[in-house]
């Protein structure tokens, strides 16, 4: 049986224990192992590894941030390692990228869009914050940004879904399977297989974990009536 193996490094014992009950998400009964600095997280890499996801802080004892980083991913062959700092800046998330992470996630980053671009980088993709995409940092893109999803493109795209397909789509992005969808709506789970290969040809995603992505981000949310609003 196959269980998700999942390394947690950062120098905050409370942060990685929050980290720890996101990434429970992930799988049923994830194995989690801890690090508290660069030294611990390279120790754990050679001692308790094979790992399926590493996250590692970008600033902790034992490293210099980038140099660190490069040094983590190098020893980690071909496990996805996903950059979280509380240091939100072009030059670490460019410089995270190109040293070789799967992802930059931003601590301030809410649960539900942390978790599901945990989910796009176990699928083999890479995320980029919002922030980068849209230029918000100053001139010029990431060109590293793999196939995330568009998110201009999908805002405008949001329209053109069937209210249904919508209140559909809000839930996707909560996490919840098909058959918890087809109950939470009273409709069959057929129907929402129906409407779930709507949204990703509408939305034009490659799966369920791109469009929650987009859910997330974008701010829809299911209301009591069913109907979505997408926050400004």
């Amino acid at each position: 049986m196959f269980v998700l193996k999942i390394l947690i490094a950062d120098d905050h014992p409370l942060y990685r224990e929050g980290l720890s009950r996101l990434v429970a998400g992930l799988d049923d009964d994830p194995v989690i192992v801890e690090a508290g600095d660069f030294t611990e997280t390279l120790s754990r890499i050679q001692n308790d590894g094979p790992f399926d996801l590493i996250l590692c802080d970008l600033r902790m004892p034992g490293g210099e941030a980038i140099p660190a980083i490069r040094n983590v991913i190098s020893q980690s062959g071909d496990i996805p390692v996903v950059v979280v700092s509380g240091f939100e800046t072009r030059q670490n998330v460019e410089g995270s990228l190109e040293a070789g992470a799967r992802g930059f996630l931003p601590k301030s980053t809410p649960p539900a869009v942390m978790l599901n671009a945990l989910q796009l980088v176990l699928l083999g993709e890479i995320y980029v914050p919002k922030s980068l995409i849209t230029n918000e940092y100053g001139s010029g893109e990431s060109e590293n940004t793999g196939n995330r999803p568009d998110m201009s493109k999908i805002q405008v795209q949001i329209d053109m879904l069937t209210q249904r397909q919508r209140g559909v789509l809000a839930l996707i992005g909560q996490g919840m399977s098909n058959r918890d969808i087809a109950g939470r709506l009273d409709i069959s789970e057929g129907t929402v297989k129906v409407h779930v290969g709507a949204i990703l040809k509408t939305l034009d995603v490659n799966n369920r974990t791109q469009a929650a992505l987009a859910a997330t981000e974008l701010g829809i949310t299911p209301l009591d009536d069913d109907r979505q609003v997408v926050a400004k």
